[in-house]
């Protein structure tokens, strides 16, 4: 990379301070996805270098992930494929339960957050009640939504689901104190980032049916390793962190990416929602 002008990746390798400090031409670190967690933006700011991601664009695409993991944790859907596979037919263990009339907890309130509201409408649940420390006074967009603490949320929710960016505060966010406060029948969901919670925690809640089930589609550290306990675990449905892959996103987000890349090595206006530390650019601009 000694000799780029533009750094393009996705999660899967880090840009630190002293990669960029190799990489003299640098002009540009361009994330394809939304989350910066594996690049030093601090040190690129530092440095003059802008860096970009592709915010909001796979947000559907989790959104609905999200409402397929809480049916498939309900109506044991993984599980019910490995019994027909073995030879099995109806069996009284795979009575489930339906969203029709739940409480639903939502940690956060940004878009993907408020898709999966918006899309929860239809299954006629009870109430929504959502967390979110960024916004104490919010008006509910539908009349079955409120705002609450994170202890009422876990408390009164038949089914809690994760949907905040990973930071140094959020991370541990759901721990035993949190999953200790959820009622036994509830069901965790985690289409997010996986620190945000404790997963050995989460596993020992699991064993020792603290709380019903969960499904997740993120992990502490991934790939998950074929050794996790969560595998062997009959109350958990598993997906590879596949919450935004769908041709259709993958199509915008490409594109998107390319784009901006190709307007911010030309001088052309990027829209700011795509950079990660704008103010490089503003300085840029002044001098």
């Amino acid at each position: 990379m000694r000799d780029v002008d533009v750094v393009l990746l996705t999660s899967r390798h880090k840009v630190t301070r002293s990669l960029m400090q190799t990489c003299p031409n640098l002009r540009l670190i361009a994330k394809y996805g939304v989350g910066v967690e594996n690049i030093d933006v601090d040190s690129a700011t530092e440095m003059g270098i802008p860096v970009t991601n592709v915010p909001g664009i796979n947000c559907n695409a989790v959104a609905e992930l999200t409402i397929g993991l809480i049916l498939a944790v309900l109506r044991q859907i993984q599980k019910t494929k490995e019994h027909m596979r073995s030879g099995g037919w109806k069996d009284e263990g795979f009575v489930g339960h339906e969203l029709l009339g739940s409480s639903i907890g939502i940690i956060g309130y940004g878009d993907i957050a408020r898709l999966v509201i918006q899309k929860l409408q239809g299954f006629e649940v009870r109430r929504i009640l959502v967390f979110t420390e960024s916004r104490s006074c919010e008006n509910a967009e539908f009349s079955n939504v409120g705002f609450v603490d994170l202890y009422t949320l876990l408390r009164e929710s038949n089914i809690v689901t994760i949907h905040k960016a990973l930071t140094p505060h959020s991370k541990g966010l759901i721990g035993e104190k949190e999953l200790q406060s959820m009622q036994d029948s509830a069901y965790l969901i985690n289409t997010s980032r996986g620190p945000l919670v404790d997963e050995t925690v989460l596993i020992k809640s699991l064993k020792e049916r603290w709380i019903a089930g969960a499904a997740l589609d993120v992990f502490e550290y991934e790939p998950l390793s074929k050794d996790s306990p969560l595998l062997s675990l009959d109350n958990v449905v598993l997906t590879p962190h596949i919450g935004g892959v769908t041709f259709d996103a993958r199509l915008e987000m490409v594109t998107t990416v390319a784009t901006n890349i190709v307007n911010i090595l030309q001088g052309k206006e990027v829209d700011t929602k795509f950079l990660v530390n704008p103010e490089v650019l503003h300085v840029e601009n002044n001098s």
